[in-house]
């Protein structure tokens, strides 16, 4: 094993069906009695995955001084073949940079040649088999404006691409699969305004990428706002496809791979610790659903990239399983703060698909927002420890309890200091503290 800051730390690496790319199993330091198993969302290499885990568990070295005196701890970071999807954005962007603006809107060719460059970072996603399709999708893009068959076909070869065992009703993605290709677009096309920040830090808009621009509606326009028509559609529908597809992967890496990992860690550990971001945070919640030990200690959730229903009973949310299973046996850390625009990206599009046209979507109250943006939604009585709601100052003192989810309104730390997405700012002293209190 290597180290961060003085802790051990291995590489735990799988492909993108869960199978272990590394022959020999982790072994970690004899007297190891906790483990951290961390798992990154939208990074494209063990380089970035890595960087992440350094720069939070040296933070946490820095501030969780009782920990390593009365533990004796390893890490263990899980990598996995994530796509950041919100690079599908910003490719397209780019070029909308270059090319001046809201003009886009009355620009057919400039339209057609932003779905071409998306489609081109989508064929990264998949194996060479997709290629046919992807093509046959762009020989559709000219007629997409004129030609209900060219639409449907369009939809249908790209969709054809994704495995449906992923789908559910809290991310809209079981309608995804429904509708027909034609309705689906022109459903799409309407803008989709999204909630103001309104964090404490940071403030902005939600957006879809770089370089938004603001709408009648206050909130921040998406790379399909620059467009109009059912091309704007289009490009909507594939930011869809590509969350859809890094959220089946992470399932599946967490199920498959990750949960039968930690069953063999417990084997050598007291107790496990486990901590996600972004798409990572599906990673370690697939895997404690699926895994069979007991010694699951602790879990935070650094801006979590699935539904803030993700957890509810009463909505039938995906992962319910882990509470009423009881899982995880210490606390359950949510962070969230509207600073985070990366995690509304799938949102809009799926209440978009379920007909919806309020004005601003996203937040606490629509059906479809995500848990990084508004934490664990519509949980039963009790289930979330009121009083226990904010990202605090290192030192800072939480009353956690056993089982419980606590949401931490994040947008005092977890902000970037140019105003931009903070989805990626979980490094901090502040985030390092909090998982080190959980694991108390």
């Amino acid at each position: 094993m290597n180290d961060i800051a003085g802790i051990s730390y291995a590489a735990a690496r799988f492909d993108k069906d869960g199978a272990a790319l590394d022959k020999q199993e982790i072994t970690l330091p004899e007297g190891t009695t906790d483990v951290i198993v961390a798992s990154h969302g939208w990074n494209n290499n063990e380089e970035q995955a890595e960087r992440l885990y350094t720069e939070l568990f040296t933070n946490f070295a820095a501030v969780a001084s009782d920990q390593l005196q009365n533990k004796k701890i390893a890490i263990v970071g899980v990598v996995w073949p994530s796509k950041r999807f919100t690079d599908v954005v910003d490719a397209a962007v780019a070029e909308q940079a270059r090319g001046g603006g809201a003009g886009f809107g009355t620009s057919s060719n400039a339209a057609d040649e932003t779905i071409k460059a998306k489609l081109d970072v989508i064929a990264t996603m998949f194996d060479k088999k997709a290629a046919k399709k992807i093509t046959a999708a762009k020989n559709q893009i000219g007629k997409l404006e004129s030609d209900l068959a060219a639409r449907r076909k369009f939809v249908d070869e790209l969709r054809s691409l994704l495995d449906e065992s992923a789908a559910h009703e809290e991310d809209n993605s079981a309608l995804f699969f429904k509708l027909d290709g034609s309705v689906m677009l022109e459903k799409l096309k309407q803008p989709t305004p999204l909630v103001s920040s309104g964090g404490r830090s940071g403030g902005g808009a939600a957006s879809l990428g770089a370089h938004s621009k603001t709408t009648p509606a206050g909130g921040a326009a998406g790379l399909g706002d620059i467009f109009s028509g059912i091309k704007s559609g289009a490009i909507r529908f594939l930011n869809y496809l590509a969350y859809y597809e890094m959220k089946k992967r992470a399932g599946t890496v967490g199920q498959k791979g990750v949960g039968p990992m930690l069953d063999r860690l417990a084997d050598n550990v007291q107790r496990i610790h486990l901590v996600g971001h972004s798409f990572g945070c599906r990673v370690v919640t697939a895997a404690a659903a699926t895994s069979t030990t007991d010694k699951l200690q602790s879990m935070s959730l650094l801006q979590a990239a699935f539904s803030h229903n993700g957890f509810s009973k009463s909505m039938n949310g995906f992962f319910r399983s882990v509470v009423d299973n009881h899982r995880i046996k210490g606390p359950i850390l949510v962070t969230y703060t509207p600073n985070d625009r990366a995690v509304g990206i799938a949102y809009p599009v799926a209440s978009r698909l379920a007909g919806t046209v309020a004005s601003a979507l996203g937040d606490a109250n629509d059906k479809f927002g995500g848990l990084g943006r508004n934490g664990a939604q519509k949980m039963e009585q009790g289930e979330v420890v009121q009083g226990v709601d904010r990202l605090l100052a290192v030192g800072g003192s939480y009353s956690w309890k056993s089982g419980r989810f606590h949401n931490l309104e994040s947008s005092k730390y977890i902000v970037d200091p140019s105003g931009r997405d903070a989805h990626g700012f979980v490094t901090g002293k502040e985030v390092a503290w909090a998982i080190s209190r959980a694991m108390a």
